[in-house]
C-alpha cells in the first residue's frame, strides 16, 4: 500500500545538483556526504539516462559515513511531466531515511525545471524546502556544440541559481575567457559563478532562500490540493517498480548478466549488470574500456584486485578502488547509437576471471 509520509518529516533543507553528462555531479555529492556532520542523516536521490544505475552504486560503494542514504531512478524518467518515478522513490527514500538534509541529482540529460516543479507543488510543498539550485558546467565543453546548443545543458544553467565552474584548476586561459562570454551572452551574468576544484561544494552554497516555482499549468499526475489525487498513480508505481525489480533479479541469477538499453535527447545507452558471480581481469578489463570512442562510458566492477569504480567522459579517464560492490555494472554513452556496439556482453564476458 501507498504510505503517506509522516507530517512530521517537514521542511527538508534540499539542493538540487545539475550538469550535463561527465562534469562531475556525482564526484561534487561524495565530497558533500564525506564532510557532513556526523549527527545527521543525508539522503542523496540520485537519476541517471541509462537503465543500469552506476551512480548509486558508486556512491554505495565510495561512502562510508554513517547516516547516508541512497535512493536510484533509473532511466532518466525524473525529468518526465508527470514525475511519478520519481515521487515514488522520493516518497521512500524520505520515509526511510527521515533526513536532516536531502540532495537530489536529476540525469545529465534531464530538464530540471520538471524536477523543480515536483518539488515546489503537489504533496512534496510542505515536505520539501528547495534551497538551492546548483549548475556544474565544464569550460572546457563549451566550443562544443553538442553541449552549447543542447535544450538540456541551456536549461540546467538557466533554472540554477548559483554556477559552479567544474574541474576549474584544468582550465586555460581560454577557457575562462568561454565561460566569462558564454555566460555574457547568455544572461546568466546576474547569477554567482564559483571556480569549483576537485568536486568540492562550499556547504555555504547549499543554503540559501528557499523557493516557490510559479507554473502555467498544473503537472499531470500531481495535485495541487490533496494528496489522494495521486497516490492512485503512485500506487501503480509502486507495484510497477516491484515487479520489473523481481523480473530483473530473477533473470540476472538464471543468466549472470542483464544487458538494458535506452534513448532520449539525442543520445543512447546501453549497459549491464553481471552478478557478483563473475570476477573481471583488471587490466584486461581497464585497456578496453580506454580504447572506446565514446561520450561517456561508466561503472563499478569486480576484479581480481578489489572493486573499482572508473570514468571516461571523452578523453578523460579515472579510476577509484572503492570499498566494495555488490555486482558489476557498466554503462555507454554516445549520441551515435551503432558506436554503443563496440563493446558487446560477449567480450565482457571474456575477461572475466577462473577461479578454481
Amino acid at each position: 500500500m501507498f504510505t503517506q509520509i509522516s507530517p512530521k518529516i517537514s521542511a527538508i533543507p534540499t539542493t538540487l545538483i545539475t550538469g550535463f553528462l561527465g562534469v562531475g555531479k556525482t564526484t561534487a555529492i561524495l565530497q558533500l556526504l564525506a564532510n557532513k556532520p556526523k549527527d545527521e542523516n543525508w539522503a542523496v536521490l540520485v537519476n541517471e539516462f541509462g537503465e543500469i544505475g552506476i551512480d548509486s552504486a558508486l556512491l554505495d560503494g565510495n561512502s562510508n559515513e554513517k547516516g547516508v542514504f541512497i535512493r536510484e531512478v533509473p532511466g532518466g524518467c525524473m525529468c518526465c511531466a508527470s514525475g511519478v518515478p520519481m515521487q515514488v522513490a522520493l516518497n521512500q527514500l524520505i520515509t526511510k531515511s527521515k533526513p536532516d538534509r536531502l540532495l537530489i541529482e536529476p540525469t545529465g540529460l534531464g530538464h530540471p525545471k520538471e524536477v523543480v516543479e515536483v518539488l515546489t507543488k503537489g504533496k512534496f510543498q510542505e515536505t520539501i524546502s528547495l534551497q538551492s539550485i546548483l549548475c556544474l558546467v565544464d569550460a572546457r565543453n563549451l566550443i562544443d556544440e553538442r553541449y552549447t546548443k543542447h535544450p538540456s545543458f541551456v536549461q540546467q544553467l538557466k533554472v540554477a541559481d548559483t554556477i559552479l565552474a567544474a574541474k576549474a584548476d584544468t582550465y586555460s586561459a581560454q577557457d575562462e575567457e568561454n565561460l566569462s562570454s558564454f555566460i555574457s551572452d547568455n544572461k546568466l551574468t546576474d547569477k554567482p559563478l564559483h571556480l569549483m576544484q576537485q568536486g568540492k561544494i562550499d556547504p555555504n552554497w547549499l543554503v540559501q532562500q528557499p523557493k516557490t516555482v510559479i507554473v502555467s499549468k498544473p503537472i499531470i499526475g500531481i495535485a495541487a490540493s490533496s494528496l489522494q489525487e495521486s497516490s492512485h498513480e503512485i500506487e501503480i508505481g509502486y507495484k510497477k517498480e516491484r515487479e520489473q525489480s523481481q523480473a530483473l533479479q530473477t533473470k540476472l541469477a538464471q543468466e549472470g548478466f542483464i544487458e538494458l538499453n535506452n534513448h532520449g535527447e539525442g543520445y543512447f545507452s546501453k549497459g549491464w549488470v553481471f552478478s557478483d558471480k563473475y570476477t573481471f581481469d583488471y587490466q584486461q578489463l581497464i585497456t578496453l574500456i580506454t580504447s572506446l570512442s565514446l561520450a561517456r562510458v561508466k561503472g563499478v566492477v569486480i576484479t581480481e584486485q578489489g572493486s573499482y569504480s572508473f570514468n571516461k567522459a571523452g578523453s578523460e579517464f579515472s579510476c577509484n578502488k572503492i570499498t566494495d560492490s555488490k555486482d558489476s555494472r557498466i554503462e555507454l554513452i554516445d549520441t551515435n547509437k551503432s558506436a554503443l556496439n563496440n563493446l558487446t556482453s560477449e567480450q565482457l564476458l571474456m575477461l572475466k576471471k577462473d577461479f578454481l
